[in-house]
């Protein structure tokens, strides 16, 4: 089954393949639900709200928070995973999932570990029952 991924694709005009049983077109596994919790170690800064990790980040000002965002393109796209983002003037929300798998896989963690990485301490986890 061939899915055509508008939001991600890996290369330009590149479907993504679906494949059996929770896998998809990187061959990695759904890690959603109690599995996740079992088999990764989710970045300290980030939160499982359903199928997603969030982190909620608070900079000075608007233009600070603008760059921050700036600075998640490269790898995002070098991932070719992009998250969704919230912008209030100088609040950031961030959700990783993985839109074709349905939930969490090993690549919305590897970006919350990069993200993670080019932080320094602004981002936090949302409370436990967010209005986001």
């Amino acid at each position: 089954m061939t899915i055509n991924h508008t939001c991600c694709p890996i290369g330009r005009g590149q479907p993504r393949r679906m494949y059996a049983a929770g896998t998809w077109g990187l061959g990695l596994a759904m890690l959603g639900g109690t599995a996740l919790s079992g088999q990764a170690a989710i970045p300290s800064n980030w939160l499982q709200i359903d199928d997603s990790l969030v982190t909620v980040c608070q900079f000075a000002d608007f233009a600070t928070t603008v760059g921050f965002v700036d600075r998640l393109v490269e790898p995002s796209d070098r991932l070719g995973h992009h998250p969704d983002l919230a912008i209030a003037y100088n609040r950031l929300t961030i959700r990783l999932t993985t839109h074709d798998a349905g939930g969490i896989t090993a690549l919305d963690l590897a970006l919350a570990e990069e993200i993670s990485a080019l932080q320094t301490g602004q981002c936090q986890p949302p409370p436990s029952s967010p209005s986001l």
